[in-house]
């Protein structure tokens, strides 16, 4: 019998993980492997090295004041409004729109990888997959044959690194001749790993928005997203149903940058996991036969 965890990618959402990995350690929840995607391979890469879910929620957030962390630059992706009438503020508003557009697709990434290397460095102790205490494995995506790639041996932090380097945000990560970014643009929730690497019964954590109706879709980088958000939710629909346990906080309001909510975010995730807690006794065939030892022992 072995119980993995599967953590989703979704960025900021991905605090919703601390809240999990909380309630089912208070609740006793074997959890024999953990299986990352992106921000889920930071936390689950976190806590295999360090099973403990208060001292890694305390690491998260005293990370989120640092330096670090503020040179991401997240609160530049703010959307703000614009209500201004003034042609002139309007004009510079759409030559420096274009221009940042420009900028995008003359370069590989918005930022440099150093900028994410550093948080991997702050957050992931440096190490082979073998020396964690739970079993860890996470995912990428190879940008050269469109495969998704398994990490379990080898350097864990550049096997994150690689898991959890969005596109355009951040650059490839070069591993031969591949290319490696964010495994969420081929599985988000890595089900099918987990089983393909021993996994009897499934947990999945699935942090990615379920798909909203769209209006604000105006010009090609906006239309280009919105593709992608599509494709991305129509795949993600049909590899949660390799879950035994699903758990779905209700984080959909929530931006993929937004680590400033990260305290609601967190208890979104517990709370959502204290509601499953009932379906994964129930379900889980090592608690269910211990429940039924001390019931005939009672007897």
């Amino acid at each position: 019998m072995k119980t993995a965890l599967v953590l989703g990618g979704g960025g900021a959402r991905g605090m919703a993980h601390v809240g999990v990995l909380q309630t089912l350690e208070k609740a006793g929840i074997p959890i024999d492997m953990i299986v990352g995607c992106s921000f889920g391979a930071i936390v689950g890469g976190m806590y295999a090295q360090h099973p403990d879910a208060n001292q890694l929620s305390r690491r998260l957030f005293q990370f989120l004041e640092t330096d670090t962390f503020e040179e991401l630059g997240l609160h530049y992706l703010r959307k703000r409004p614009f209500f201004s009438d003034d042609y002139i503020q309007q004009l510079i508003r759409n030559v420096k729109d274009w221009f940042l557009l420009n900028l995008f697709f003359s370069r590989s990434s918005f930022l440099k990888s150093i900028r994410l290397q550093n948080v991997i460095k702050a957050l992931i102790e440096p190490g082979k997959f073998q020396d964690t205490k739970i079993p860890f494995a996470c995912n990428a995506t190879d940008l050269v044959s469109g495969q998704s790639i398994i990490f379990n041996s080898g350097d864990v932090r550049q096997a994150i690194t690689a898991s959890a380097s969005i596109p355009g945000y951040f650059p490839p990560v070069i591993d031969g001749t591949k290319k490696l970014v964010d495994g969420g643009i081929t599985y988000n929730l890595p089900i099918k790993f987990a089983r393909a690497l021993g996994a009897t019964f499934v947990i999945a954590v699935d942090i990615h928005p379920q798909l909203q109706v769209e209006t604000d879709v105006e010009n090609v980088l906006d239309i280009i997203l919105r593709a992608n958000t599509i494709s991305l939710n129509a795949l993600s629909q049909e590899t949660r149903e390799g879950a035994d346990i699903l758990i779905s906080p209700p984080v959909n309001e929530y931006f993929w940058y937004e680590f400033d909510r990260s305290k609601e975010i967190v208890r979104a995730g517990a709370d959502a996991t204290q509601q499953a807690l009932k379906y994964i006794r129930r379900e889980h065939p090592q608690l269910r036969k211990q429940r039924l030892r001390k019931l005939v022992s009672v007897a």
